[in-house]
């Protein structure tokens, strides 16, 4: 596709526009997880804080559900617990939420964690830091129920409790427990036998994973279910946590650089992972078997290979990838990001994500945390400052970057422009010429709100997209 090019100036550089998508470029959805909103109970709290999660651009919100807090009383019968309508079931917290995020416009995704006491496996260990209640060798029996109720409940033809003569909502996609290769989540990671560490969080996970996926199939086939939700970083064998690259290609029967057959599958509709960063968007893990943004390489590169040798289910040509955790801090805590640093980390992580395949990413958290006992011990990583209630929470820089994010990462003298626009149609490309911008480029944000474009520009030119009277922030090519 021939486009015809132009030049200008702007600061002491030259840009030139040198090539335009032959195709539409793939979609990226954006999404929030804030458990400390979730808690709110005043007058319309949680509502206000998902109208600014839609006033970002978000079209998920991902939340937990903690099955010892939903079912603290085990059911008589597996039969039993496949009634979303059993009256031991504490569902009041879950259909909260669903009903406002699916009122705010948001997609709900539900995660599943923490296994009931009568769902543990027997002889769990003295209580440790490194283990939470609920995570040692969790019941595939039990879970497979409990999944078939959870997706009976919110597969949109579940009678709403308040009002039954409506439904409660859809919740379209679910994970079936979150970082699953921690010991802090799923116990042991590792069996010692005969001198040696054993990978055994793999194969508990599997089950698992299973067997919630056929509980929720039985309850609603057309529901996603998402595989991994795997922590970035890992330790030495026998540590508290196994290295994600490690943890999926033993999920996936992986050995000596190839996925082999192994008479034991995965059956998912979509893989997640939790990229947290150890420094800018673009670098690298430092050990090989650990995860971070630029490297989920580790995880898709056996997918396509799994497929063929049948260890993972149903066979597809494709395979959706999620990011379902991932934030910086940014001040006020001292040791976070600069509000400026937060807002160009964050649109970078999205641009290296989406070029990786990643086709929804949520954010940990919406809002900041309350500094209590302190900063350390809290989070600002929301995109929102903390004000008393969500009503008077303050857009950070990183609300426009989350909105209207823009990036233009040069290499060879090439900057990538990419971005997602708030609505399809043309968008403008300027450069910053004095105190005046100028057009460098105009390109097509479509259906998805995607845009891409290549420009021929120097070090240290200053780029933004404007799409009527709306702009991103600005971008300085490097």
């Amino acid at each position: 596709m021939r486009l015809r090019t132009w030049t200008l100036a702007a600061s002491a550089a030259a840009c030139a526009l040198v090539a335009a998508p032959a195709h539409a470029a793939p979609g990226l959805s954006t999404g929030f997880q804030d458990g400390g909103l979730e808690q709110l109970s005043g007058f319309g709290e949680l509502e206000a804080g998902l109208a600014n999660a839609s006033r970002a651009g978000a079209t998920v919100w991902r939340f937990g559900v903690v099955w010892r807090d939903v079912a603290p009383t085990q059911p008589p019968s597996a039969a039993v617990a496949r009634d979303p309508s059993w009256e031991g079931y504490r569902w009041g917290r879950v259909d909260r939420i669903v009903r406002a995020a699916t009122a705010a416009g948001l997609r709900p995704l539900g995660v599943v964690t923490a296994a009931p006491d009568w769902a543990e496996g027997p002889n769990p260990p003295a209580a440790s830091p490194t283990m939470r209640d609920g995570a040692w060798r969790p019941s595939p029996t039990w879970m497979r129920a409990f999944a078939t109720a959870l997706a009976t409940r919110y597969s949109g033809n579940h009678p709403d409790p308040l009002l039954p003569v409506f439904p409660l909502p859809r919740v379209p996609a679910w994970e079936p427990w979150n970082e699953p290769n921690l010991n802090l989540e799923l116990a042991p990671q590792w069996t010692k036998r005969r001198g040696r560490w054993v990978e055994t969080g793999p194969e508990l996970y599997r089950r698992l994973h299973n067997a919630f996926y056929d509980g929720a199939k039985a309850a609603d086939p057309g529901v996603t279910v998402i595989a991994g939700a795997t922590a970035p970083y890992g330790d030495v064998p026998g540590g508290a946590r196994m290295a994600p690259a490690r943890f999926w290609r033993k999920l996936l029967c992986v050995s000596d650089g190839k996925a082999r057959r192994c008479g034991r599958t995965v059956r998912l509709d979509a893989v997640s992972h939790h990229p947290y960063p150890i420094g800018p968007p673009r670098r690298h893990a430092r050990n090989r078997d650990d995860i971070t943004v630029p490297d989920l390489g580790r995880i898709t590169r056996w997918l396509r290979p799994a497929v063929r040798a049948k260890t993972i289910r149903p066979a597809r040509t494709s395979i959706p990838l999620w990011i379902t955790e991932i934030s910086w801090d940014s001040s006020p805590d001292p040791d976070g990001l600069t509000l400026a640093q937060h807002a160009t980390y964050l649109q970078g992580a999205l641009y290296v994500l989406w070029r990786q395949g990643a086709r929804t990413v949520v954010w940990f958290n919406l809002r900041d945390q309350a500094p209590v006992p302190s900063y350390a011990a809290t989070l600002q990583s929301g995109v929102f400052l903390r004000g008393a209630t969500p009503l008077l929470d303050t857009p950070k820089p990183s609300f426009t970057a989350m909105r209207f994010p823009f990036t233009a990462y040069r290499s060879g003298g090439v900057a990538r422009l990419w971005g997602r626009a708030p609505v399809a149609g043309p968008v403008v490309v300027e450069a910053r010429r004095g105190e005046t911008w100028v057009t460098a480029a105009t390109l097509t944000a479509g259906a998805n709100r995607v845009f891409t474009g290549r420009l021929r520009a120097g070090p240290n030119v200053t780029l933004r997209a404007r799409q009527g009277t709306d702009a991103s922030l600005s971008w300085q090519t490097q």
